[in-house]
Formats: structure tokens, sequence, C-alpha cells
């Protein structure tokens, strides 16, 4: 069957405020035809790209999928990254340019932006077919427990649904705030993994008047950490959950929720004061130096990774910051030790509920919306999620027992489940192939089944370094959060713009503050009263106000 091929021309639009922006994607053409030969069954799908996948058209999961639906698939791609993905996606909606049928990304357009394009007729609703059994087999195979989140989470303040989700709930990912103690230097000073906020004090002090590192300089740093990272490295706020529960300032801007399910800022509380006083105790001792406050990535894995250690405790959600962990000598002095107790008990770590993303939407330049709709509802089909996430059965991956004999993962070792799922048996993940579309699509997957699978390659070994963080997390760091988490708000487009200012300003506010307490230049007692003025003076209190409205919309919306 013969193809046209699409070329796109990159055209440069001069917009009022001079950015330069270009065409929307490249139009891959197909190198093979697959499926059924006589059908007119054809969609145009625009997709996020990866760098690891070196063909959408000439590729395993493309095939597999047009066999499985008979469907001849076509590849408008799009950026990689996600700025440039959302731009190119207001391009067309914006500026009349030709949709494609579908749109698949990764997380890329915020519930504000889904909401907009949806009103506008962009992205046409799909609540007829998700509540539709017949229409959407697959999304309404998944256990009730697992779909009541998935539709708090895709349902928009119009009570609409704009897109299929990607829900894939782990245990890993959701806590990087995983703190590790110099386990040498413990042993050294013959000193016990502290425990409590008061006990780590005490380890610090020691770490940094006894020269553990034996080099004769007083160049040890207690508490380290870098403020501004992205997944974990930040310790002032893995400190903090000592006092505060406080997701880290990702999730709805660090929102959280009270004992009575009222929406609430911790960095406005009294538990807050007390968490400033302590690191400001650190930080007045000469216990954490105030380049956690101004380091950036590369100054901190420079430190981390120094001919010497020099670090006595740090807050970290991968080990790849000291490169290669299994062969560097600084990781391996390190331990992982459970959150922290404070004073008053509390030992939370961030932690933000694992949200499903929007990831599949159908556009209203679709002329079969019905044939775009199945195409999604056969992404969230069990068989075909494990060949979107880990390849080709037989090649990628194996659920036969003599494969999975004798191996193991963090959650089967534990007594959680009983036994794999399955084993991957290459190298996908971290390779270019053209196996899959690198997990980039609707996909379901339990907690159990992404937690029972197996390596391989790389067995599981409960006594090797990486296998303990696994185990340690699960059993401390997963569970060390309020029973009640709220949900990745959901705000009408009345209340997008009335806390517009507030999300964006005060979150760095926070940071920039949090700095200043703790290094003293500004007092935690005198300054405290300002420092709220403040806050409101931001739209703090109107933020509060419309996050509780959002959040009682969606409980409605949930409760239905």
């Amino acid at each position: 069957m013969g193809k046209r091929k699409w070329n796109i021309i990159l055209g440069t639009m001069i917009l009022g405020f001079g950015l330069i922006l270009t065409g929307c994607g490249e139009k891959q053409k197909k190198s093979t035809d697959t499926g059924d030969q006589n059908s007119e069954k054809k969609l145009t799908v625009a997709i996020q790209t990866s760098s690891f996948v070196t063909d959408y058209e000439d590729n395993f999961f493309t095939k597999y999928l047009e066999k499985k639906t008979g469907i001849d698939l076509t590849f408008y791609q799009m950026p990689a990254d996600a700025s440039e993905f959302r731009t190119k996606v207001s391009l067309m909606v914006t500026n009349g340019e030709e949709m494609p049928d579908v749109i698949i990304c990764d997380n890329c357009l915020t519930p504000e932006t889904i909401l907009d394009y949806g009103s506008k007729g962009a992205f046409i609703p799909l609540n007829d077919y998700i509540y539709d059994e017949k229409k959407s087999p697959n999304f309404n195979k998944i256990p009730k427990e697992d779909q009541d989140v998935i539709l708090q989470a895709i349902t928009n303040a119009d009570g609409k649904i704009y897109s299929l989700p990607k829900y894939e709930p782990e245990t890993w990912n959701l806590t990087p705030y995983r703190m590790y103690i110099n386990g040498s230097w413990l042993k050294k000073l013959n000193l016990q993994p502290p425990e409590t906020t008061e006990e780590l004090y005490q380890v610090l002090k020691a770490f940094r008047e006894q020269d553990p590192n034996g080099n004769g300089q007083n160049d040890e740093i207690g508490a380290y950490g870098f403020l501004n990272g992205g997944y974990g490295e930040a310790s002032p706020w893995a400190l903090m959950n000592s006092f505060v529960f406080y997701n880290g300032g990702g999730q709805n801007g660090g929102l959280s929720l009270d004992e009575n399910g009222k929406v609430i800022a911790p960095f406005t509380t009294e538990e807050w004061k007390d968490g400033l006083r302590y690191m400001n105790q650190l930080y007045e001792e000469g216990l954490m130096p105030a380049s956690v406050f101004t380091d950036d990535d590369t100054q901190f894995k420079a430190t981390l990774n120094a001919e010497t250690n020099v670090v006595g405790f740090v807050s970290s959600g991968s080990t790849s910051v000291w490169g290669d962990a299994t062969k560097s000598i600084n990781f391996q002095e390190m331990d992982i030790i459970k959150p922290l107790k404070g004073p008053k008990g509390v030992a939370y770590t961030p932690y933000s509920s694992y949200s499903p993303s929007n990831a599949f939407f159908i556009t209203s330049a679709c002329k079969d919306p019905d044939l775009a709709f199945l195409l999604g509802d056969t992404l969230l089909d069990n068989e075909t999620g494990l060949v979107a996430r880990y390849g080709e059965e037989g090649v990628d991956w194996s659920r036969e027992e003599s494969d999975m004999e004798g191996n193991s993962s963090v959650a089967v070792y534990s007594g959680m489940y009983d036994k794999l799922s399955l084993v991957t048996t290459s190298n996908l993940w971290v390779e270019q192939q053209n196996q899959t579309w690198r997990n980039v699509n609707p996909r379901y997957a339990s907690l159990k089944q992404g937690t029972t699978v197996g390596n391989k390659l790389i067995p599981f070994d409960p006594d090797s370094k990486n296998d303990q963080l696994g185990l340690v997390n699960l059993e401390n760091y997963y569970p060390a959060h309020p029973e009640e988490i709220l949900p990745l708000l959901h705000y009408s487009e009345e209340e997008a713009a009335a806390v517009t200012q507030a999300l964006t300003s005060i979150p760095d506010y926070i940071k920039q503050s949090t700095s200043e307490f703790v290094i003293g230049q500004r007092n935690i007692d005198s300054d405290w009263e300002n420092y709220k003025k403040e806050l409101d003076s931001m739209g703090l209190s109107e933020w509060i106000k419309n996050a509780q409205s959002a959040y009682e919309r969606m409980k409605k919306q949930e409760a239905k």
C-alpha cells in the first residue's frame, strides 16, 4: 500500500514577544506496511519522541498495535523536551495548524492547559467512551480502586475527560528524599546510626570535631545538600519532615491537608518554625554549610565525589549523584537511614501521591474518533502494556518459570507479594532501540505488576547495597507520610487565573526565605510575622481558598 510522504516545512514565526518558533514536527514515512492491506483505517499520531527510539514506523510495538487493531499508524514526531512539546501543541491549537488525529505525550500538559484546549474544542471529551464498557473494555477492566484514582486525576474542573491515562503506581520514585549517613565515619568513631534529629545533631558534631576522614584537616561537612535539586537532593526538606509534613514544594506548590481535611500551607506553621530553628542551630555550629543553599548540580556532585570523602550526611533520590555508585568509594561509605524522628515524634518524608498522568488526546481534527479511542483503549490492555513497557516477550522479557527461578525483587523478597510476574532479559531500557515507544503511551499497571519484575541480567541480591536501599525504602520511607495526601489539584479557569501569581512566586519565595532564616539573614522569631504577611501579599490566602474549592470539587466528583 503506497504512502504519501508528509514533508513539514519549518516556518519561522516572529511572535509579539520576540520568540522564534518553528513548525509542529516531522512526520515519519513508513518503510514497511503492516496490518490489513485493504484497510482504510488510518490514524496520524503526534508523539513526544525519545532519543532512545531509533524508528517509530519500523518498530516492533507499532507493528504489534497495527496487527492488534487493524489501524495503519503514521507518526508526527514532536519534541522530546516537555517545554518545546507544549509550545508545538500551543501553535497547533492557537494558529490553526493542521492537527493530527491523536496526541500522545508523557505528562507534558497541565490540567489547566488541558481544560483550556478542551473548552476551545481542540480536544474532544471522552466521557461517553470511558463510561461505556462496550467502547472501553480495557479501561473498565482496571480494578475499581485504581479506576477511582484515575478518574479523579483525569476529570477536569468542567466535569469532562479529555485524555486517557498512564497509571503505573510504584514505591521507589514517590519518596526520593532518602537520607544517607557516612557509615564508615560512624564505625571509626564508634557511633550508632541516628534515629532522631537530636541524635543526628550529636553525630554531626562528632563528625565535625574528630576528623573521621583522617586527613588531618577540618574539612568534614556535617549535613550537606542541594536545595535546588530536583530529585531528593534538597536535604533541608528531608529534615523539615521531622517537624511537619512537606512534600518538597513540587505537587500543588507544597500545600497539604490537616487532620480535618482542610488545605493548609505547612510553611506558615509553628512546626515549620521549629524545623528552621533546628537547621539554624546546625548552621550556627558549623554543621550545615551555606553552600547547601547556593551550590548547583555540578558543585553538589563534585563535593560528593571529592578525592577524600568530606560528606557526613546527605539526601538523594538517585545513587547516580555518586557517578557509578557500585564503584564509588565515597558512596560505599554511605548508609541509608530511616526518616528521623523530631522532638514531637514526627518522622515523615517528602511524598507526593502517584498521580495518573494525561497521556492520550483525540483532537477535533480526527474524522473517526471511535477508531482513535479504540487505539487508546487497546493501549490500556494488560498484554499491550507489557509490550509497551518491556518490549518483545521471549526477547526482552520472560514469564517462564525457568527464567524467573532463583530471582526476586524488593517487593517479593520483603513478603509484600508472593512471586515475580516476569523478568527482563535485555538492556532495552538503557539502549537505543526500535522495540517500543519507550513507554510514552497510555498504560495501566497495578502496584503488584510493577513491583514484581525481576532482572535476569542482574539478579536481585539482598546483600548488595543497591537492593538494600530498595528494602529500606519500601519498609521505612514508602509509608512515612500522613494518611490523607492532597492530590494533584485541577483548577477551573477562574481559579487558575486567581492562583497563577501565587503558584509562580511562592515556591521560590519559600526556598529563599528558608535559606535566609537558616543562615541568619532573617530572625526566626522577630521576622516571622513579616514573612507571613509577605506570603499573604503574594496571594497565599486566595491560593488556599481556591485550592480548597478545587479539592472539594474533586472529592464530590470522586463520590459520584
